[in-house]
This record gives C-alpha cells, sequence and structure tokens, in this order.
C-alpha cells in the first residue's frame, strides 16, 4: 500500500509462520502484489493478500500513516 500511495516501487520481506501447522514461511511482495513464497511447495497455496480500500472523498489525518 505505502509503494502505491507514493508511487514507488517497495518490496516487503515478510517472515511469519503458517496459522495451520506452524512451519516457517518467507514472503516477499511488491508495490504491484506480486508475491513469492521461499518455501518449497508453499507456492501452491496462495496468501491472503489484504489491499484496503481508501474512500478519499472522506480521508482524513491520522490514518494511513499520517497521510503519507
Amino acid at each position: 500500500m505505502q509503494g502505491r500511495l507514493r508511487n514507488e516501487n517497495l518490496v516487503v520481506k515478510i517472515d511469519t509462520a503458517c496459522a495451520h501447522c506452524s512451519r516457517e514461511i518467507h514472503i516477499t511482495v511488491d508495490s504491484e502484489l506480486q508475491w513469492s513464497v521461499q518455501e518449497p511447495g508453499a507456492a501452491s497455496v496462495h496468501p491472503l493478500l489484504f489491499v484496503p480500500e481508501v474512500d478519499w472523498q472522506h480521508f482524513a489525518e491520522p490514518n494511513i500513516i499520517d497521510a503519507y
């Protein structure tokens, strides 16, 4: 979301664990919501990505990191 707001290409690396089996998982996501998973076989299970929808007509700070 930050990359889209700033018109920058950002890449985020997420180190987390599977909620189902507790195995470590390493996900990389970029500003265009392209993603990859480091663990073999994990790419067949698509991570859930949340992109907030912003109502810009009613947008008021402080939110979205204080108007970026």
